[in-house]
């Protein structure tokens, strides 16, 4: 593990401790402790100082002067009980979980600290909020060197749980860092509960889980007994009081339980300082449905006993049930269908319940069962309310486990969350009054948007994208749609217009949705994977318009972060494919390739055709960029038959970025060619201009195509349709032999914590530099262009984004540029260049592609 960890300077301690003042290092469990101790014990040494290191053992607790005696050192055994004895001790004491040391060793040593005759450093551990507190002598020998703090007899440090961004960077420093997935990350994040000790752990095991091919966050559902994780998870809750154990027992049992319905059933101060603390989730829902975590909540339910914890949840059900005029909650409701399940109607006492209420019961749970794909329960479930009171509701769950839904004119509602949101609608509002926006009429507008919304991703399939833009917008429209619906069809209308080449109407639409995102109340019924979806595809279409999607990267960090406290794999799988586009949008091409893999191992139906392939597809093209091309070829060759036009072109996109990789140009303009005979006379702007830029830099495309490119830069807003014109004409002779970085036509995103993140092209060799001189000093247009970026103080990778080059391609530059001129540096570089053309023009290029 690397030194990530964060903490005091330990040169700085260790200076003030050859000075000679003693330190007392306090902090709960899993803060740092003994690390600090370890790196300012190692400090000391270096800087020559003795130290004796006393190991504390709840073993010799018990014991006076059992770790005294135990250590068996000649100057311990010369501390005596009274504090004028001996002399000043030239060594330094370091003492790690003091706490643990018997009352009278600790008794010995805070006089000799506060007597001066000992200058020590030592670790105590301290509780957390609500905490349960050491009471008789394990009190006492904490409040001995707790005293000294306050008494200032000792410099106390006290160290604070792990924020989510120190989190991040303590993770960054583990060996094989890069197995673990950005949504692995976030779930690890949220469960270590700001614990260093934890999430060490849980990284330890992360790592060896996906090396192994498992999904980590699923095998913390079963963690092997004794093993160190399970002993540091253990020791986590030591302190934790029963009535916090049994409010996350019971929430686990219970997931996403409403705040108001919790407070009925536990501790409501409880609650809240567990929220708190983080270890409950409230999300942004009206309702404050809460989560919790899970891995904390899995320890808690073991100490508080499975019967305890199901006596806990049959009492809830036992309530709702008597109070169901007042008060319903779907997850309880869920968990007493379970028990009914699995006890039978004569145990569980089901049959004494009214026929209507355990109808009702019964649909929660087939609905939360066919939520998770779980059909089978979602049948048995439904069955067993028909049985009790046959309703529309419990028939449409049962045609949606038995994947036999007829609710919509077309399409499965199985697949896709809306349009069972919108059948369920319609199915519960039979025979209802339809006055206003009422829940009928809501339910008919979003299954209009479902509808036109389909309509359009056709016409896009048939790269007819200014009728998807319209339809889309019809689906806007719909007054009456609700948040979800209306959310999916601001992104989709955003998104067709850019393809089609209308960024202003795009980013309007794109304001709309991220107001939505940015609500403090989170709109009912907006969920997880809603939210995630939305920015999967505007990530997407900025990455198509060439506009920088970094604002929406950090969006997608922050839906992340929720996701992992809140949503299910569906919504894991979301993020992880949003994660990929946005990582091959920045030139990461091994973390995208490693958020596709993540996504295509959780919940499959979550983002289905052609979405996904063309998340695939992008993977793959930016891996062909980075020369990873067997892994480029192994993406596209798993694709199915690509019927649809825009696949067929996309998949063709990526064939010319592998052969012009590989070296083949004449099959990269062959595979250049037949794609942009796909986009000739289509409405898919976005697309054209890249496929006329590809073929203008493969020296294939005609004089006719060279004119469409600039009338579409003339004609689009889009931010890539004037650098592709800038480009192509800009591009010399002797830059033909650069057909990799060339060939990109989108600027490098950042990102938000670029300094743990790889440079983006390390996998790739640099290109050829180009050997033509047709400037100042005998520098091509593009090396002058570079080196007067240099001087105006621009960094590589800023220059990269600019010019659309990869850092690797700009390093290459001026390094040429360097031994033309003679410069010793990259700064005397730009200073020399700028001397040297001073009032003059840079000189034109002589490219094949003139415009």
């Amino acid at each position: 593990m690397g030194s990530t960890e964060a903490g005091p300077d330990a040169g700085a301690l260790a200076a003030r401790i050859l000075g000679g003042t003693s330190i007392v290092v306090t902090g709960t469990r899993g803060s740092g402790r003994s690390h600090v101790l370890r790196a300012v014990t190692r400090e000391l040494e270096h800087r020559g100082a003795t130290t004796i290191v006393l190991r504390a053992a709840s073993a010799l607790s018990a014991q006076p002067y059992g770790a005294r005696e135990a250590a068996a050192h000649p100057v311990l055994s010369a501390l005596r009980d009274r504090s004028d004895d001996g002399g000043v001790m030239d060594e330094v004491l370091v003492v790690d979980d003091v706490e643990l040391l018997d009352l009278a060793s600790a008794r010995v040593l805070a006089r000799a600290i506060a007597s001066r005759r000992l200058t020590a450093v030592v670790a105590l551990r301290t509780a957390r909020p609500r905490g349960i507190e050491p009471v008789g002598e394990g009190d006492e020998v904490r409040r001995s060197f707790l005293d000294l703090g306050v008494e200032e007899l000792a410099q106390r440090i006290d160290l604070a749980d792990l924020t989510d961004d120190d989190a991040y960077a303590f993770i960054a420093g583990f060996p094989d860092v890069a197995l673990v997935d950005s949504t692995t990350r976030a779930g690890l994040v949220w469960r270590a509960d700001g614990s260093r000790t934890l999430l060490s752990h849980l990284m330890r095991q992360a790592t060896d889980d996906a090396r192994a091919g498992r999904d980590p966050l699923a095998a913390l559902r079963a963690i092997a007994p004794h093993s160190p994780l399970a002993v540091a998870l253990e020791r986590h809750v030591a302190e934790m009081p029963p009535t916090d154990l049994q409010i996350l027992a019971g929430v686990r049992r219970l997931p996403r339980l409403d705040s108001a319905v919790a407070t009925r059933l536990f501790d409501a101060e409880g609650i809240q300082a567990l929220v708190a603390r983080g270890l409950l989730h409230t999300d942004a829902s009206p309702q404050r449905r809460l989560t919790a975590n899970d891995l904390v909540a899995q320890e808690a339910q073991r100490r508080v006993g499975t019967a305890a914890t199901d006596a806990l949840v049959e009492a809830a059900g036992r309530r709702m049930l008597s109070e169901a005029d007042e008060w319903w909650s779907p997850p309880v409701a869920v968990a007493l269908a379970q028990r009914w399940h699995r006890l039978g109607p004569e145990a569980s006492g089901e049959g004494a319940v009214p026929p209507a209420l355990r109808a009702r019961v019964a649909l929660d749970a087939a609905r939360e069962a066919n939520d998770r794909g779980d059909t089978g329960h979602a049948a048995a479930h439904a069955a067993r309310g028909r049985r009790a009171v046959d309703t529309a509701p419990l028939r449409l769950e049962a045609q949606i486990a038995a994947g036999t839904v007829s609710a919509l004119p077309s399409g499965d509602a199985g697949d896709d969350p809306l349009r069972l949101r919108i059948a369920r609608s319609l199915a519960e509002c039979e025979g209802a009054e339809t006055v206003g926006h009422s829940p009928r009429e809501r339910a008919l507008a979003d299954s209009r948007v479902g509808e036109l919304l389909a309509r359009a991703t056709r016409e896009g399939a048939h790269l007819d994208w200014c009728a998807a833009a319209e339809t889309a917008g019809r689906a806007v429209a719909e007054a009456a749609a609700t948040p979800a619906a209306r959310l999916r069809a601001l992104v989709s209308a955003g998104t067709a217009e850019a393809v089609a080449g209308r960024w202003r109407h795009a980013t309007t639409y794109y304001r709309g949705a991220e107001r939505m995102l940015a609500a403090r109340r989170a709109p009912a019924g907006l969920g997880a994977r809603d939210r995630l979806a939305a920015v999967m595809y505007m990530l997407a279409g900025h990455q198509i318009a060439g506009a920088d999607g970094t604002a929406l990267h950090a969006m997608l960090e922050r839906e992340m972060a929720r996701t992992a406290r809140e949503g299910g794999c569906g919504a894991l799988r979301l993020a992880a494919a949003a994660a990929a586009i946005a990582f091959s949008a920045a030139g990461h091409a091994q973390e995208s390739l490693r958020e596709l893999e993540s996504a295509m191992s959780r919940a499959p139906s979550a983002v289905a055709d052609p979405d996904a392939t063309m998340v695939a597809l992008g993977v793959a093209d930016e891996l062909a960029m980075a020369g990873r091309l067997d892994e480029a070829r192994a993406i596209v060759g798993r694709l199915d038959d690509l019927g649809a036009p825009l696949l067929r072109r996309s998949r063709l996109y990526v064939q010319t970025t592998i052969l012009a990789v590989e070296g083949s140009r004449a099959a990269a303009r062959n595979a250049a060619r037949a794609a942009a005979d796909l986009t000739r006379g289509r409405s898919a702007a976005a697309l054209r201009i890249r496929d006329l830029f590809r073929l203008i830099t493969l020296e294939a495309a005609t004089d006719d195509e060279v004119d469409e490119l600039v009338q579409l830069a003339a004609t689009t807003d889009l931010p890539l349709a004037a650098d592709a014109v800038r480009r192509a004409s800009a591009r010399s002779a002797a830059e033909q032999g650069l057909p990799v970085d060339e060939l990109r036509l989108h600027a490098l995103w950042s990102k938000t914590d670029a300094g743990d993140v790889p440079e983006p092209d390390a996998t790739r060799d640099a290109p050829p530099p180009p050997t033509r001189g047709e400037g100042w000093g005998g520098l091509t247009a593009r090396e002058l262009e570079i080196a007067m970026m240099a001087s105006a103080g621009l960094t590589n990778r800023e220059i990269a984004a600019r010019l659309f080059l990869s850092v690797r391609t700009v390093e290459s530059h001026v390094y040429q540029a360097r031994a033309k001129v003679g410069a010793p540096s990259r700064r005397e570089l730009g200073r020399m260049v700028a001397a040297g053309v001073t009032g003059l023009e840079p000189r034109g290029t002589s490219g094949s592609a003139s415009v």
